[in-house]
């Protein structure tokens, strides 16, 4: 269970997120009215967000959504039974609530409940089939829960596409969980490497998007890799360095690119260079060792070798 969140709440609990990030922690207090709840119950982590919906729960014991919301952060913490409790009692109060079944959805497939989950899927896009969030916790479900790739690909599409304004910074998010689900079904189709490239090229090129230093260090980590896969050597190469750009002062990290930008100079027939970049990771990290593959590479054990 515990894996099972955790892979969760990086990807399937994605309706989460729409309910506050505020990092400001304060003190919850007996409200008024609903909307009052939801501003200040939204700024809260922690056994004090579950405590304050505790409380509003207590005052609006028919409101449906704070079920729901108190449901998502009890699934979040792997409390699944309660979440299981609260997801119930919303259907109960509101069946025709989207959120609640995709409550619903996401603790079932946490249970390893494949069948119910997709059921619960099924009637919450029936409910409200324009509705992206459902339609990206779907799409993770399918790839995660039941390995089809295909339908997760075609969910983001759809997600996708609800989503116009370009500048909506919902589009990129979109893109990056589809690029992770293409990215792991490539690890085992390595002729889908083509089609991650040009997943990276049109997120890079999305004008109105503002992409973070970490999320640009991903994307070009990942172009690197594919394009290696590709034996796209070159091209992998300036991937290489945009990754140390982007990717800060962590010694670790520089060291383990600096070690890929070495495999990939050897195989550009570039001894020398390989050398130099392996020097550099070594000066990072001493204690960095060749991987068993990459000791099965005559040229860059060589390097190796004489780096030392």
């Amino acid at each position: 269970m515990t894996e099972c969140l955790g892979k969760w709440s990086a990807g399937a609990l994605v309706l989460l997120a729409c309910y506050g990030s505020a990092a400001a922690v304060v003190q919850a207090a007996p409200l008024r009215t609903v909307a009052e709840w939801q501003q200040q119950v939204e700024k809260l982590r922690g056994e004090k967000q579950l405590s304050a919906y505790d409380e509003a729960i207590r005052q609006y014991p028919a409101y449906a959504d704070f079920y729901i919301k108190r449901g998502r952060v009890q699934l979040q913490r792997g409390e699944s039974q309660r979440a299981k409790l609260d997801f119930d009692k919303a259907i109960l109060l509101d069946d025709k609530n989207a959120l609640a079944y995709t409550g619903r959805a996401e603790e079932r497939a946490c249970a390893g409940d494949s069948k119910a989950a997709w059921q619960a899927y099924e009637t919450a896009l029936s409910l409200d089939p324009k509705n992206s969030l459902i339609l990206q916790s779907r799409a993770h479900f399918y790839y995660e829960g039941l390995a089809d790739y295909r339908k997760a690909f075609a969910d983001y599409d759809q997600a996708a596409k609800f989503v116009t304004a370009e500048d909506d910074p919902r589009r990129i998010n979109i893109a990056l969980q589809k690029l992770g689900a293409q990215l792991k079904y490539a690890s085992f189709q390595p002729g889908y490497y083509a089609t991650v490239v040009n997943s990276i090229d049109n997120i890079l090129s999305m004008k109105k998007q503002k992409r973070s230093s970490q999320q640009l260090e991903y994307l070009y980590t990942s172009r690197c890799a594919a394009n290696y896969h590709l034996e796209q050597y070159a091209e992998a190469l300036r991937d290489s360095q945009q990754v140390l750009r982007y990717m800060g002062r962590d010694k670790l990290k520089q060291a383990n690119i600096l070690r890929q930008q070495s495999r990939i100079l050897t195989k550009l027939g570039l001894d020398q260079a390989a050398k130099a970049a392996l020097k550099a990771a070594l000066l990072r990290n001493p204690k960095l060792m060749v991987d068993r593959q990459y000791e099965l590479d005559k040229d860059l054990a060589a390097s190796w070798q004489e780096a030392w």
